[in-house]
């Protein structure tokens, strides 16, 4: 007797174990988590961020590119590029002087991992 339910706890056991699913984790997600909390975790990234976007030409371009094709940005980015005529160090420092744009820009590179990391390379973060 003993022996049939020590069998039949060890088959009700296994039954349990292979009925329940283990939640899958999407690498994308770990990702955007890791940015997340990058972000929560160091409170002057945006000062980081504002000046790894004056050094490097790549996420100016990248910044501004993103701006242009943002509808809220273009009409307060028209003035800053007629002003400054293809000179991307100009184009950003003018950004980064308007308070909205500058929050786009930083927003725009804290949530792309890429450029977060790029910009973060250029810090010797």
């Amino acid at each position: 007797m003993t022996k049939f339910l020590v069998l039949a706890f060890a088959v009700l056991f296994s039954a349990s174990l292979s009925a329940q699913q283990l939640p899958s984790v999407n690498t994308s997600d770990l990702k955007k988590e890791g940015v997340e909390a990058l972000s929560k975790e160091k409170p002057s990234m945006d000062a980081q961020i504002k000046s790894a976007l004056m050094k490097d030409k790549g996420l100016q371009k990248e910044a501004i590119g993103y701006l242009q094709s943002n509808p809220d940005a273009v009409t307060s980015l028209a003035g800053i590029l007629k002003n400054n005529k293809g000179s991307n160090s100009g184009i950003m420092s003018a950004i980064l002087e308007n308070k909205e744009l500058t929050k786009m820009a930083i927003d725009y590179v804290s949530k792309n991992p890429k450029l977060l990391k790029k910009a973060m390379g250029l810090l010797k973060m």
